[in-house]
């Protein structure tokens, strides 16, 4: 199997810390104070003048003006005009009516000459969209004082010539002489002239019916031109005499001879239009300056203005420039006096004076270049993103160039500081300045428009000069004078640095200025972008660039790697101190002005910091850029959001920075601590700081890696037909990828796994071209191989099988590259499954698979990567512990879920799911692969499946270690409680069937029927019956079956008992619904049904133990039947508790006959027989000696006396239950013998003695034969009806239950008991004979209920004698 790789959790985390460093960097950069922060104060006047190898302007060259432009000018006979146009690399020239564009880089002009009158200004305007040919690039206005003319204007590439083109498109000027001329970036074009007022010229491609295809509307008028006549509109009153236009607001200013400023407002259809007027701006000034004598009345003039866009400050919108030097910030938000604390008045314009900057004051200037009088005479300047360059008119001939630009360093290590410790932070403005001289007169001054390394720069850091400086080429400024143009360099702090590197170990203090003014930090990274060898800075200084391994360094690169080692290792506390001191100076209100790093835990050293550092200046201008846009919507074509030659300039930066941190790993490498002695707090401290900036190194070396790999394959991407390839991922991957950022796409797993999902559909596209994909794959695996890694190539070449397997007409064929392609796809299973797009790949090579026929193939790799994905089987223990949803394990869960209902869906489509029909033998070997799988999860899975769809039959039959556990759990539910026991019995375990069987009889969970609890009973124990002994001890079969035995016999008395209750509240319901029944007896009836209905209830939901049977309802209720029963179940031997019950059963049993209107004795009798057959011949339940004393005493008891019992009534009852002859006759003739106080008297004793003469004449009968019963009758004159209407009967017992009696043999008679029974009979006679029936005595407690009269008795007990006379001579003869 091939490698996964690196673990992605761990790779992801690096990344997360690598992702996290670059953004708390960019955040770093973004607390560089804003332009408004610095205004704190009314005014301010910090400047630092730097020596001449720091100044902020370097002179680059000087170029004068072409000997032919020269020439041109001595045939001047009105005016000279010059401008310049850094944008097309042009100076314009006008000399009359005729216009040069000269180009200055070679000295070549081109010459517009085809006007007639004499040209007063030029501008170069952006052209409006859609109105030219796209050849067009600008568009070229010229003025002059009857006409402004539009001129097309296609800019050639390098040296070659511009051309112009005529549109035939003007407007009058009505002889007003325009003063400025402004275009915005949608093509307005707007110019002011010497009346004071403003114009915009509208043109279109094509004339319409109401509309010229040129011509001018008046923005707004002077503020009296409304009210002056026509013939007298040529009057000036102060006239606008410059407009510039802030497009990010949608406001024009335009500044007046008189130093008021308009304001109008371009946004609305109305133009509105205010003034600041120079009366505000005087006093506030003065006050704000402090009175400052640069802002003396009789000197004040205002003779610039420039905007301040929004991207650069929020609250800033105009820079005004006095004519001393003064620079005048003005702002829409509320100013605050500072000194007094309170708001001063608004000008009608809605702007504020906010602040007042001084000029900077050169002491040591010459005279030759600041004047004699030491006052500025400024009259023109130039602002752009802090950069301010402004001319000082010395005289009539010359001027000196001033420059001011912000002192970054300090600014940007005190802003960090406070940031870093938490203070507040009020920043002040240190500018550095430099005063240069000019030869000749200053004619406009211009920024070249500046190549941008790696793409436009983010405006909100575009202050911050050493956030940007490697992000564009060193700002370029170029001075138009009377004698040619003069180029001058912004000196970046790098370029700086660079000078100090190359002037060697002289230059060793002014390292350590540079090192303290920029921060160890800041300086450390610019050593490394030296080392780098960036783009942006002098090949001649760095030497060869770091594009390989192999790197030779240049002049300066050996001192900044000496400088990195030196100066780049952790602060010491000494150094903290110090630096902690400097930083103070730079925070207003904190307490301390810590750096970044300090000796506590967390702290890098300032190498790693820098590295930090630049690593986030090199990614920014990708990193929080979307990857692609949409180029068409209609179409549905997307494109790279950054070009790629941006791409191509980051990665060749990241290429530089890798080579350069392998050829010096050990120069960024932490160096081993050295461990006190003894061991300190600060040790460990050491220790920990090393260990992170270890794991940082690493993290940074990987995302470098990543990102030269996430750039190549982005490239890639463009190169290859980027919409095609898109248009082929799924739906939602492609909006995820609108969206996506380079940060997420390069550090984040949903970035990894969308560069997949791009990859495969590069491969499928190969593919649907019928291309091989090995090309393809092999240069993905080079250029990006964190994209296509070697399982990825596996991937493909398994697909490429399958394709052809899918292609292929030749079975063999077909078997082969399909066997191929999952012996390779089982190699990279981790390809198949993810969150994002894993499904639907192993879904699709699965139903490939499923249309080839090749079903166990599918199955084994869907089963396959569920292992893989989760080798560890975390998602079992997720399951196990009841899968909460914010365990981290779902994940695995989840993904073998994938897997496995695609190996599912395999067996849905062989039928498994259909519960009709045998398998067939796909089914049955699809089916043997999966049951061959030790995967535990699965199984479950699959049986769970099985049953859903109705095929718990092919549960029955599977054979695996998995499938008894599941059936136990399948108990839980109702619908599958009898799955395990029927699986005990088909694997012949009847003991274990006998068990689950007695469980679920036993068991509350199930809603089942106390009919099915006692079905479920026998089962279990005809189960136990065939359950084999000795196997387990723990379910020896004598005690399974002796306790699922008595089980069945207490449930059994549970039904009689559950019957009972049934019938007793169908009674008592009946009884509530008498109507003869009063309210309170109704209600007392109700609440007795209320109480049956509840016992009944609880009674039949389960099986109840016996004691709470007995105890709850047999001995409340007086259910005498359930009683003797759970006597007999519980073997109990209590002879008072057991003639109490029967004696209540018998009393029960008459009562109820009598009032059902039945025979009472005749009911008695076949209940006892039935219940007595029951029980007999159990000595407990059934004691003989008991129940004769009940059944022989019950007709004689006084509710019983008048329903008279016929002869041998008991003797009858107890014979037919079971009880033996001999049995019977002792315990009647006991009674006799005892003469217990019940049977005392003549009368009870006559009653005995004829029961015991008819039990021993029946037991003749049977002992020999029907014969010697009608000798009997016949001797004693008795017929066979009156023997049967007697109660005779025949009747015997078995030897069992003889033997159960303590008898011996049969019962019949022999000599010994004959002789015993004639003893008896001789007794018998001898009572009758001598007991006095005149008068009749009641000595005994029947003899009032026996009834008779004294004549009758002895009547009777005459002929009771003389029958057991016959009786005995029987016997005699007999024996």
């Amino acid at each position: 199997m091939a490698q996964r790789p690196i673990d992605a959790e761990a790779t992801e985390a690096l990344l997360k810390l690598a992702s996290k460093t670059v953004d708390d960097q960019l955040g770093r950069e973004q607390k560089y104070p804003e332009l408004s922060d610095f205004f704190n104060t009314d005014f301010s006047a910090i400047y630092v003048a730097p020596d001449s190898r720091q100044q902020i302007l370097r002179r680059k060259r000087a170029i004068s003006l072409p000997d032919t432009l020269f020439e041109q000018y001595n045939l001047l006979e009105c005016r000279c005009f010059m401008g310049l146009f850094p944008e097309i690399g042009r100076v314009w020239i006008t000399i009359d009516h005729r216009l040069f564009l000269w180009n200055y880089a070679d000295g070549n002009y081109e010459s517009y000459e085809e006007l007639d009158q004499i040209i007063v200004n030029v501008a170069l305007v952006k052209p409006k969209p859609d109105t030219f040919d796209d050849k067009v690039e600008y568009l070229l206005v010229i003025a002059t004082p009857i006409e402004v003319h539009l001129l097309g204007m296609a800019v050639g590439a390098g040296a070659s010539p511009h051309t112009l083109y005529i549109t035939n498109m003007s407007v009058p000027t009505d002889n007003v002489a325009i003063r400025s001329i402004v275009g915005t970036a949608d093509g307005r074009i707007y110019m002011n002239g010497n009346d004071g007022r403003l114009w915009e010229i509208d043109y279109q491609a094509e004339e319409g019916w109401f509309s010229k295809k040129c011509s001018k509307r008046e923005v707004i008028g002077s503020a009296l031109s409304y009210f002056i006549p026509t013939f007298l509109s040529k009057i000036r009153v102060d006239p606008i005499t410059k407009i510039v236009s802030d497009e990010s607001r949608q406001v024009m200013y335009g500044l007046t001879e008189n130093s008021n400023i308009e304001v109008i407002d371009l946004a609305g259809a109305a133009h509105a239009r205010s003034t600041i007027k120079a009366s505000y701006i005087l006093q506030e000034g003065k006050r704000k300056s402090n009175h400052n004598r640069t802002m003396d009345e009789n000197l004040f003039k205002i003779v610039d203005i420039h905007i301040i866009p929004s991207a650069e400050s929020k609250d800033i919108n105009l820079l005004a420039l006095t004519a001393t030097g003064c620079r005048l910030y003005f702002g829409h938000r509320a100013a605050l006096d500072y000194n007094n604390q309170r708001h001063i008045d608004q000008s009608n314009s809605g702007l504020y004076l906010l602040h007042v900057r001084i000029p900077p004051t050169f002491e040591s200037a010459p005279e030759a270049v600041m004047g004699a009088q030491g006052q500025y005479r400024i009259h023109q300047a130039l602002y752009n993103n802090g950069m301010f360059l402004a001319a000082h008119s010395l005289n009539d001939a010359a001027d000196v160039l001033i420059a001011t630009a912000p002192d970054s360093g300090p600014i940007n290590q005190a802003s960090t500081a406070s940031k870093t410790i938490g203070n507040s932070y009020i920043p002040k403005l240190t500018e550095l300045a430099m005063i240069a001289g000019m030869d000749g007169k200053i004619w406009g001054m211009s920024e070249v428009p500046g190549v941008n390394h790696a793409g436009a720069i983010d405006p909100s850091i575009s202050r911050n000069e050493l956030a940007v400086q490697l992000s564009r080429s060193a700002r370029e400024y170029l001075v138009l004078t009377n004698s040619g143009v003069q180029v001058f360099v912004k000196r970046r702090p790098i370029d700086t640095l660079q000078q100090l590197l190359l002037d060697g170990r002289g230059a060793e203090s002014d390292l350590v200025s540079f090192f303290t003014q920029y921060g160890r930090v800041e300086s450390c990274a610019m050593c490394i972008a030296i080392l780098c060898g960036h783009p942006s800075l002098s090949s001649a200084a760095t030497g060869s660039q770091y594009m390989s391994s192999q790197s030779t360094a240049g002049p300066s690169s050996a001192t900044a790697e000496r400088l990195l080692l030196e100066w780049g290792g952790r602060r010491s506390p000494s150094e903290r101190l110090t630096n902690e001191r400097v930083a103070t100076t730079n925070l207003a209100g904190s307490e301390l002005g810590r750096p970044v790093s300090q000796s506590c835990s967390g702290q890098y050293t300032y190498r790693h910091t820098a590295l930090s550092l630049y690593l986030a200046r090199t990614l920014r201008p990708i990193w929080k850029r979307k990857v692609i846009k949409t180029a068409n919507t209609a179409r549905g074509l997307v494109d790279s959001e950054i070009s790629d030659l941006v791409l191509t300039a980051v990665q060749k930066d990241l290429f530089s920075l890798r080579s350069v941190l392998n050829a010096n790993i050990e120069l960024f490498t932490p160096s081993a601590v050295v461990i006190s002695n003894p061991p300190g707090e600060n040790d460990q401290i050491e220790i920990e700081n090393a260990n992170a900036e270890s794991k940082s190194l690493k993290a940074q070396l990987l995302l470098i890696t990543q990102s030269i790999e996430g750039i190549a394959f982005v490239l890639f991407l463009i190169d290859s037909k980027m919409s095609e390839t898109v248009s082929n991922i799924p739906l939602e991957s492609q909006q995820v990828l609108l969206s996506i950022t380079y940060e997420t796409l390069l550090t984040t797993s949903k970035g990894h796994d969308l560069c997949r999902e791009l990859v495969t559909a590069v491969i499928n596209k190969q593919m649907g071209h019928h291309m091989s994909v090995d090309a393809v794959s092999d240069t993905l695996q080079r250029i990006c191989g964190s994209f296509c890694s070697p399982g990825d190539v596996i991937f493909y070449k398994a697909t490429e099988h399958l394709r052809q397997s899918l292609s292929s007409k030749d079975p063999a064929d077909i078997e082969d590259h399909a066997r191929e392609s999952l012996r390779l796809f089982k190699k990279v299973p981790f390809l198949l499954v993810d969150e994002t797009h894993g499904r639907n790949k192993l879904q699709s090579i699965c139903k490939d698979y499923m249309d080839l026929k090749f079903f166990p193939g599918a199955v084994e790799l869907a089963l396959s990567c569920a292992q893989d994905v989760d080798p560890s089987n975390k998602a079992a223990g997720y399951v196990k512990d009841g899968m909460n949803s914010k365990d981290n394990r779902a994940e695995q869960y989840a993904q073998r879920v994938i897997c496995y209902e695609n190996a599912v869906a395999v067996l849905k489509e062989l039928g498994l799911d259909s519960a009709l029909g045998p398998l067939s033998s796909f089914a049955f070997h699809t089916l043997e692969t999966a049951l061959q799988f030790d995967d535990s999860l699965f199984h479950t899975y699959l049986y769970d499946w099985l049953l859903s769809h109705g095929r718990a039959d092919y549960l029955l039959e599977i054979s695996s270690p998995y499938i008894e556990e599941y059936l136990k759990q399948c108990t839980m539910l109702e619908s599958t409680r009898d799955l395990l026991w029927r699986y005990y019995i088909k694997s012949n375990d009847f003991g274990r069937a006998a068990q689950e069987l007695g469980r679920i009889a036993d068991s509350a969970r199930y809603q089942l029927t106390f009919e099915m609890r006692l079905e479920y009973l026998s089962l279990a124990v005809s189960n136990a019956k065939s359950y084999p002994a000795g196997s387990d001890p723990k379910t020896d079969s004598g005690r399974l079956l002796i306790e699922l035995e008595e089980k069945l016999e207490v449930g059994n008395i549970q039904l009689d008992i559950i019957l009972s209750l049934k019938s007793m509240l169908e009674e008592q319901n009946r009884t509530t619904e008498n109507p003869a029944l009063d309210n309170m007896t109704r209600l007392e009836a109700r609440h007795r049904a209320q109480d049956l209905e509840t016992l009944f209830q609880n009674c039949k939901a389960q099986l109840l133990d016996i004691n709470i049977l007995y105890h709850t309802y047999v001995e409340p209720l007086h259910m005498y039947e359930s009683m003797l029963a759970i006597y007999h179940a519980s073997d109990v031997d209590d002879e008072y508790h057991v003639r109490a019950a029967w004696e209540g059963f018998i009393a029960k049993v008459f009562l109820e006959a009598v009032e059902n209107g039945r025979s009472p004795l005749t009911d008695v009798e076949v209940r006892v027989k039935d219940l007595g057959r029951r029980f007999y011949p159990s000595a407990k339940v059934t004691p003989i000696a008991t129940m004769v004393q009940v059944l022989e005493r019950y007709p004689y008891l006084r509710p019983t006396a008048g329903y008279r019992a016929s002869p041998g009534w008991a003797v009858r009852i107890l014979r037919e239950i079971g009880f033996p002859y001999e049995a019977l006759f002792e315990s009647f003739h006991a009674l006799i013998e005892t003469k217990k106080s019940e049977w005392i008297g003549p009368r009870a004793s006559l009653m005995l003695i004829q029961d015991i003469e008819f039990l021993l004449r029946a037991w003749l009968a049977e002992s020999h034969g029907s014969g010697i019963l009608s000798e009997l009758n016949d001797a004693l004159g008795i017929s066979e009806d009156e023997w049967l209407m007697y109660g005779g009967g025949r009747s015997g017992v078995s030897g069992a239950a003889a033997a159960t009696l303590g008898l011996t043999g049969t019962g019949s008679l022999d000599r010994f008991r004959a002789r015993k029974i004639e003893d008896a009979i001789q007794m018998y006679i001898r009572i009758l004979e001598s007991a006095s029936w005149t008068p009749a005595p009641v000595s005994g407690a029947f003899d009032d209920n026996l009834g008779g009269s004294a004549q009758e008795l002895a009547v009777k007990a005459g002929k009771l004698v003389q029958r057991l006379q016959v009786i005995r001579e029987r016997l005699q003869r007999l024996y």
